[in-house]
């Protein structure tokens, strides 16, 4: 049966007022853009486009092979240090359990912080283990063979110096960022020292739901 004009009138109102309210709540629900600007007075540096991070062969703290695909389906917090590391380290790593202790339940179910050892020679996996669970936030370890590290930690413009291992208690010279891994596994950004747990545990939260 043919459609009179005030029916077909009907359906195009009932068609416009259906998209309207479909743009009104993809609105709403779209999470704002965030604010550079704000987000870099709290340390946070986000990439335009993340970018890739390369295959690695390295050792988790829990001594089994560690790679790019344990990043991948979380949100990830990448600390280079070490556990010998007599100030910057444990400074670091206590806030960043700050941060991940003041997230929301369901945030903090999707972030993961790995510290990445400068020092294979001396932080074994036991080392690590023991180290990491002293803060007792379920952070993970990984560390591996030179070239292997110095791969991981060029494509993620993070700095160290390789040590004199046969000085006695030797030091190592390393950079300070965290670096931030988004669910796919790639190089979304950074966050610069020294380190805001507060702002940090505010924005956080943003930024994983872009």
């Amino acid at each position: 049966m043919a459609l009179t004009g005030i029916q077909k009138t009907v359906i195009v109102m009932v068609a416009a007022v259906a998209v309207v309210i479909g743009l009104t709540v993809n609105k709403v629900t779209r999470p704002a853009p965030l604010d550079r600007e704000q987000l870099s007075r709290a340390g946070i540096f986000l990439f335009e486009q993340p970018r890739s991070i390369p295959e690695v062969s390295m050792r988790s703290a829990a001594d089994e092979p560690w790679g790019r695909e344990d990043l991948v389906g979380q949100w990830d917090l990448l600390f280079f240090g070490y556990t010998f590391c007599p100030d910057i380290c444990p400074t670091t790593m206590a806030e960043l359990r700050q941060v991940v202790t003041s997230l929301p339940d369901d945030q903090r179910e999707r972030m993961q912080v790995t510290m990445v050892s400068v020092d294979p020679n001396r932080d074994t996996p036991d080392q690590m283990s023991s180290y990491l669970g002293f803060f007792n936030a379920g952070f993970k370890g990984a560390t591996g063979e030179p070239d292997e590290l110095a791969q991981l930690a060029q494509a993620l413009s993070v700095a160290y110096i390789e040590p004199d291992t046969s000085t006695e208690n030797y030091l190592v010279d390393h950079s300070g960022q965290v670096i931030l891994v988004d669910p796919q596994g790639q190089y979304a950004g950074f966050i610069r020292p020294p380190l805001k747990p507060q702002e940090l545990a505010q924005w956080l939260p943003r930024v994983m739901q872009q």
